[in-house]
This record gives C-alpha cells, structure tokens and sequence, in this order.
C-alpha cells in the first residue's frame, strides 16, 4: 500500500481543507515524509483520520479507556462558529496496492447539542481507478472487505510506532506480556482455533459434571480437584487482568501528570524554591520552639539575676560582720546572760552593777545575737557565696538564649516575606497546586511497583496451578480408563478432552514458531539499530512463553536488566517492526510507517542507524516528529539518505487549529535547531 495524499476537511484541529501529497512515481526512492509540529498540533490525529478513512474507527489503542463521545472527530471551532448547524466533517484517501488505485472518501456530520456534540456517518465511498484513468466504484457492502484484505484492521495499530507503545514494550512488565500477546494473537490469525478450543472445553466440562455424579468415589474426587483448580486459574488470569487494566490506568495517570508539569515549567523554578524557603520555615520554628524550651528552663537563674544587686549587697554586709567577728559571736550571748543574772564572772570575781566590768560584759552583749538568727546568716551567707560565682556565667547564658531567640524570629520573618514574594510570582492557587502533581506522581509510581509485585507474585502461582493442572489431568486419564472400559460417558469424555489437548498443542505450536520468527526477524533487525558497542555486548531478542521479550548477550545469558534506555527502545522499535513485517506478504512493511516521536532517549548513532534503515524496510515512512526529535542533525542524515521527499509543517491558527503547509526540503533547515539549541 502505498499513499498518494490524504485530504482532511473540518476534522479535528483541521479547519477547512488541507491536502498532503505524499507520494509521486516521479519520487523514485523518496519515500519519507516529514510532519513537523509542536506537541498537541494534531501529528497523531493524522494517523487518526487514516484509520478512520480506512475502518471508520475513532479510537487509538493509545486511547486506553477514554469514552468514546470524548473522541470527537468534527473540528471544535466550526462548530461554535455554526450554532445549530451541521458540519462536514470529510478525509479522503487516494492510495495503490499491488498495482491498483484506490479512491476512499468517508464523512461525517456532527451537530452541537447542548453540552455534547452528536456525530454520525454521512458518506462511505470507494473508487477504483483503472489503468485508463476511469472510476469503478465498489458496492457498500464490499468496502470493508476490500480494505481488510488490503490492511488487516487487527494489526492496524502495529503500523504505528509512537513513544508510548515504545515505551511500554521496554518494561518487563505485565504490560509488556499483554502488549505482545495481544500483537501476536491479531497476527496469528487464530481466533478460530480458539474459539474451538473454549467449545471443546465446554463439553468437556459438561462430561465431567456428569461424571462428577456417578457412582465412582477416585473419578469424582479427581474432578472436584481438577474443578477448583481450573477455577482458581481463571480467578488468577482475572485478577492479572484486572492489574493490568490498573497498572495502564497508573501509567496514563502518570502521562498525564506529566503533561500537566509541563505547563508548570516556566514557574518550576519559583516551585522548588518555595519548597526550600518552606521546609526551611519549618525548620526555623523548629528551632524557635527549642530555643523557648530552653529559656524556660533557666526562668529560676534570670530570676536570680534580677535579685543579684540585693544578693551581692546582702552578702557583703554578712561577711564585712563575719570579717569583724561579729558572726558568729566571739562569746555566746546565753554565757554573757549568766554571767550579768549571776553577777560573777566564769574566774568567780563578783561583778557590781556600773563597774567598769559590767560595762565591758554589756558591751559584748551588744555585738552578740541570737544562736537561730547567726546559724541562719551564716548559712545565708554560703549559699550566696556560692550563687555569686555564677551570676556572670547564667549572665552569659541568658543573654545568648535571648540573643539566638531574636535571631531565630529574625529568620522567620525573613523566610515569610521571602515566601509571599514567590507566592505572589507564582499567582493563582492553580498553580500553586503544581506541586502536589509530583508527589501525586510519585505516589502513582510507588503504587506501579507494589500492583507489578502483586503480579508477579500471581504469575508464579498461575505456574504452580497450571503444573498441578497436568498432574491431575495425567492421574484422571488413568482413572477414566480404569472406569470407562465400558462405560460410555468415560469413553466421551476421554475424547473430549484429548480434543481439546490437541487444539492447545496446534495452538502453542503454531504460536511457538511465530515468536521464534518475530524474534529472529527483531534480531536481524536489532543488531543493525544498534551502536557499535552495542552489537558487541548484545545478540538475540527472544519473545518468551509468556510473552516478555528479552535480550541475551554474547554468552547467551539474559541481559534485558542491564541495557541502557536507549537500547531498549531500539529493542521495541525492533520487535515492532519485525512485526510489520511479518504481517506483509512480502520482506516489506507494505503498509506507511508512522513514526510518532521515536527518538526520545536514542543516542546520535542509534538516530543515524533508524534514519539509514527503516526507510530501505517500509514501502513508506511517515515520521511525527517535534523540534526536539528532528534537529538539523537527524534532517541531514536523512537529506544524505536520497530517501526524504516531503515536509509538512503544523503551524498554529486562529481559535487553536493547526494548518498544514508544506515546505521545500532545501530551506529546511533553517527551521530547525541545532543540538545544542
């Protein structure tokens, strides 16, 4: 198959009617096609009008679970410009297969009601044109025959190689289990067979319930085993369904939040230094709380420090008394009472009243106190001597717990003005929500990780059911032949399932040898993608029984754990292709390749090998590409090809269309960046 043009008229961001030549015989080997445009300017809905033109489907299979009215095909602005009215939506096809042209014309009209657009098929048409340039037009009827035979619509989306799928088949995930065995199912064709094999089972089943019932104990043991067993599989596959479906849900949670990030660039600056400026806020009142803590803790010295003028006083006072021998008394004051109550000294000399003795004894009575009131001095006196000596260090402490105190405030008055500032730069709450969108991410990441454990750890319980399958199949063979020599129920239901064990064996048989041809064909394919240093570490792609890819090295050891990204995505492109190929009767993908932003984490020479390659494997190549995958670079590798002969630009509009304009090769270049820019 081979596209001439396609012609889109009101179809999606495509305002009005545009055309692309894509193909001339005058071309020669020029069967590359650029389209060029930023992210969101319609390089997908391209490859979305082909497949609506050719099937009449709106869906992607990168559309995952998307409602269908959320696909709407008829362009948004014609719409609102045209209230009430309907809209044409149109997307021609002009094309040749194995010598023949085709015409294909399919529309729709689609009507605002309300809230919702209604959309329904107006026009299904195909042409074709004979060698002497008239039209035969095919019945209605025959349409979709006709197209299937020339593009099987179930490997419709394998023709189509974007980032995503690319992505998906690099994780040696579940998903990467179901992405190829949904692929090589729609090649194999075999939906016959495996709709015999469910019928078979189902009598077979059917037989052993009635069997179940008869009278031999071992045979209706047997089949209540086998029974639960068959039973828990099925649950098992239904759960491992039901973790796929949630881990692509996570994953196109994650794109999405990925694309919302990116409307946060420009402020993602503003983002992390508000986050610093908060986490250190929450630090400084960290700081703050421990610091009042401590102050706390020395409320009794600051007390004591107020009292410090009074102690000092106090205390000097008390010693200048101690020092003159006042405290304590030189002679007790109750032996100086005596002695002035009896009237004689302690040597026995009488004391009169008014001698100059008596005088001298009241004279000591004076300087004398009581015992209680110098113990307490005294012991008044030692304390404040020993609180004297710290008044200057609990000074100094104070003070830095105060000084650390203003400081700590100090800092977190800057931090919040330093914080409205980035607030008021950064504007709405939308956007200030931007940073929940990592942790949100971050938390779909972890809960990625814990659903593909869960995964695995249910695989290998399907592995250990299905073995006990075997044995219990194996032990009630021999037990319907001990009872069924003549019994006629046994006989049929031996049948029964040795049918339904043949079909499974044609079945893993035929499938066996298409993942050894896909992996042979990937492996061809690989090894001449990959760098140098890379065909010399690595060697097969397999496709294993359940269906994971990997990769072995040069000693035939598995290897997929340790190649790098980009050889990783050169490992998906390889399979892919491999199976483009191998769904074309010839050694040609006869169906255009599209590429949608294949590039992302490929180094120089991997783009220099897929640019040289892939051209010389498809009858076309359509590459979907932004200013960040297609720079001056990859333009001039594919200029050197003679294989480049179109570029199309998507060039935004009025009211967020997108118009198509084709421009010359040799001016290309300087429209594009270099990689450095």
């Amino acid at each position: 198959m081979i596209l001439h043009s396609m012609t889109v008229e009101n179809f999606r961001q495509f305002r009005g009617r545009h055309v692309l030549e894509f193909y001339t015989p005058s071309m020669g080997q020029s069967n590359v096609t650029v389209i060029f445009g930023e992210n969101g300017r319609g390089k997908t809905g391209l490859f979305r009008a082909i497949i609506f033109c050719l099937f009449g489907e709106r869906r992607l299979s990168q559309d995952g679970d998307v409602p269908l009215e959320e696909l709407q095909l008829v362009n948004v602005s014609a719409l609102a410009d045209n209230p009430g009215q309907p809209i044409r939506t149109v997307v021609e096809l002009k094309f040749t297969h194995r010598e023949q042209t085709y015409h294909l014309r399919r529309a729709i009209l689609g009507m605002q009601d309300g809230d919702r657009v209604i959309e329904e098929e107006d026009e299904k048409s195909l042409f074709l044109i004979t060698a002497d340039g008239n039209t035969k037009p095919v019945l209605a009827t025959e349409i979709d025959a006709v197209i299937n035979n020339i593009l099987d619509r179930r490997v419709k989306d394998y023709f189509l190689l974007d980032g995503e799928k690319i992505e998906r088949l690099t994780r040696a995930s579940i998903e990467q289990r179901r992405e190829i065995s949904v692929g090589i199912r729609n090649l194999l064709n075999v939906d016959a067979l495996e709709i015999a094999i469910k019928a078979v089972g189902r009598v077979a089943k059917t037989l052993d319930n009635e069997l179940s019932s008869s009278s031999h104990e071992d045979l209706s043991r047997l089949l209540k085993r086998l029974g639960d067993n068959e039973e828990e599989q099925d649950n098992s596959k239904n759960r491992l369904e039901k973790l796929a479906d949630e881990i692509c849900l996570a994953r196109k949670e994650i794109d999405k939040t990925d694309k919302a990030l990116d409307e946060f660039k420009e402020i993602r600056h503003l983002l992390e230094r508000r986050k610093s400026l908060e986490q250190n806020l929450q630090e400084m009142e960290r700081q703050a709380v421990d610091a009042l803590s401590e102050m706390r803790n020395l409320v009794c010295k600051a007390t004591a420090l107020i009292m410090a003028p009074t102690v000092i006083t106090v205390f000097e006072h008390i010693d200048s008394r101690k020092q003159k021998g006042e405290l304590p008394s030189e002679i007790r004051r109750d032996l100086i009472e005596r002695i002035l109550m009896e009237k004689r000294c302690i040597c026995g000399n009488e004391i009169c009243e008014g001698s100059e003795a008596y005088s001298h004894i009241i004279d000591w009575l004076k300087r004398t106190s009581d015992v209680t009131t110098q113990d307490a001095a005294l012991n008044l006196w030692r304390y404040m001597s020993e609180m004297r000596h710290h008044f200057s260090d609990d000074a100094d402490l104070v003070e830095k717990r105060l000084q650390q105190y203003g400081n700590i405030n100090s800092s977190i008055g800057n931090l919040n003005h330093s914080l409205e500032n980035v607030s008021n730069q950064i504007g709405t709450s939308e956007r200030q929500d931007a940073t929940k969108l990592d942790v949100h991410r971050t938390n779909l990441q972890k809960g990625i990780i814990d659903l593909e454990a869960n995964a695995q750890n249910i695989q290998s319980q399907l592995e250990n059911l299905q073995q006990e399958n075997d044995r219990l199949r194996a032990l009630l063979k021999e037990e319907k032949l001990k009872v069924g020599k003549n019994d006629e129920l046994s006989r049929r239901s031996i049948l029964a399932h040795d049918t339904q064990d043949a079909l499974i064996d044609i079945h893993k048989q035929f499938t066996s040898e298409i993942k050894d041809l896909i992996g042979a064909s990937a492996t061809i394919l690989f090894r001449e993608l990959l760098d140098k240093e890379g065909r010399e570490n690595l060697r097969t792609i397999v496709v294993n029984d359940d269906y994971s890819l990997q990769v072995l090295d040069r000693y035939k050891k598995p290897f997929l754990a340790n190649i790098s990204a980009g050889q990783r995505q050169i490992m998906s492109i390889s399979f892919i292709a491999a199976l483009a190929i191998i769904a074309s009767p010839g050694d040609k993908i006869e169906i255009p390749l599209f590429m949608d932003t294949p590039f992302g984490r490929l180094s120089y020479d991997h783009r220099r090998n897929l640019i040289n390659k892939l051209p010389t494997l498809a009858s076309q190549w359509i590459l979907l590409a932004t200013d960040t995958e297609f720079r001056r670079q990859e333009a001039q590798l594919l200029k050197n090809s003679g294989r480049w002969g179109k570029f199309f630009m998507l060039r935004p509009s009025s009211n967020g269309n997108t118009e198509i304009v084709e421009q010359d090769i040799s001016s290309v270049m300087a429209v594009l960046r270099n990689e450095e820019d």
